[in-house]
């Protein structure tokens, strides 16, 4: 009778991070999108769009979060993914490195999330 309860609790554990899959691959982060945005308009504004998909020097990343790969590079997009993609640069993108502090990186990514 034990062993039956905590095999359905392992199940049902199982059953759920299956479920959750899809919103952990695109991943959350504690920002505020306020204050991304002022980020964005100081440092990616120069070669990206926030209101088209559009390419400029790179390119424009409206509904980046709706989409599933990333538009130059093809990797798919989650937090890890674009916060790598700002801190490591490819695809043409320079590497930002440390220029964020983790919470001035999470204020980004939640701006870009509502884009």
């Amino acid at each position: 009778m034990v062993k039956r309860l905590v095999l359905a609790i392992a199940l049902v554990g199982a059953l759920a991070a299956v479920w959750s899959a899809p919103a952990a691959q695109k991943g959350k982060a504690a920002g505020d999108a306020a204050k991304g945005k002022e980020l964005f308009a100081q440092t990616c504004a120069p070669c990206h769009s926030a209101t088209s998909k559009t390419a400029n020097v790179g390119p424009g990343l409206k509904g980046l979060f709706k989409e599933k790969t990333m538009p130059a590079t093809g990797r798919p997009v989650s937090v890890a993914v674009v916060k790598s993609q700002i801190q490591k640069g490819g695809g043409g993108m320079p590497a930002f490195g440390s220029k964020y502090n983790a919470q001035e990186l999470n204020d980004l990514i939640a701006y870009l999330r509502a884009l």
